[in-house]
């Protein structure tokens, strides 16, 4: 068995999209794109012959594993052998995929909580109020960035802003030169059932039940648009869930922190 590390995206994609078929659950936008985007990818083989791949990023954590249909047997042994080379120390898995879910688990010595992911019961919503959500624009930008920072800590020096404004998919409610929310709502292309809905509500501005009005607005949009929301949540993150569950939301599968290590 061999681990050969690759850029090969083509082959990875026909792989990646027989393991997108088997999923119970749709895959967190966020998590697919930033963390498991920005992981290593290594097609895993024997006698020079392909029958899977796994993503591991930079700590040493196991972020994505999928082997064909033929080798699902062999996944136990493969997690096994990733932990004995000392390729893998933990893994960031959802249970939206037992198979690879359960080998991680059977092998861990440590298991918690990092993601809570959300399904929508695919009904349109009634919206008490008529918020003024508009599209962020390219002038938008660097006050975006500053609101993400912020808010939220995130140094958006990658272009993740950019993409999702030359993209269409982030909206902002603002007051006069104050942003008091943005929210997300980023169309799938690798699940086109699919778009992910995300809220960020400025501190000076929660409690006030914005989020869920936002949330509520976005996802009549996307039902509009044919698609089926999902969003998602950490686990510390107690008035973000309310406020999805109060949208229409049911939690469909949950991503684990899993140690191998004592």
């Amino acid at each position: 068995m061999e681990f050969i590390k690759t850029e090969n995206t083509e082959a990875i994609n026909i792989l990646r999209t027989q393991l997108y078929l088997s999923l119970t659950a749709p895959i967190d936008a966020m998590w697919e794109q930033l963390y498991i985007g920005s992981s290593q990818h290594y097609l895993i083989e024997d006698n020079n012959s392909t029958f899977g791949y796994c993503c591991i990023n930079e700590t040493g954590c196991l972020t994505q594993i999928f082997l064909t249909k033929d080798h699902l047997s062999w996944m136990d042994n493969v997690v096994k052998e990733l932990i004995a080379t000392k390729m893998i120390n933990s893994a960031s898995l959802s249970s939206n995929e037992p198979k690879a879910f359960n080998a991680c688990l059977s092998n861990s010595k440590s298991i918690k909580t990092n993601t809570f992911c959300f399904e929508h019961l695919n009904k349109e919503i009634e919206v008490d109020t008529n918020l003024n959500i508009e599209l962020v624009a390219t002038d938008d930008i660097p006050a975006v960035k500053e609101f993400l920072k912020e808010q939220v800590g995130m140094d958006d020096t990658f272009g993740y802003t950019e993409n999702l404004v030359a993209r269409k998919e982030i909206f902002m409610l603002k007051e006069v030169n104050v942003i008091i929310a943005t929210s997300e709502c980023r169309m799938s292309d690798s699940q086109p059932e699919i778009a992910d809905l995300g809220i960020i509500v400025n501190r000076n501005f929660q409690g006030r039940g914005l989020a869920t009005q936002i949330m509520k607005m976005q996802v009549n949009r996307v039902l509009e648009a044919g698609r089926k929301p999902i969003c998602s949540t950490t686990l510390d993150n107690i008035a973000s869930r309310k406020a999805i569950e109060k949208s229409g939301f049911y939690c469909s599968n949950i991503i684990f922190d899993i140690s191998f290590k004592d």
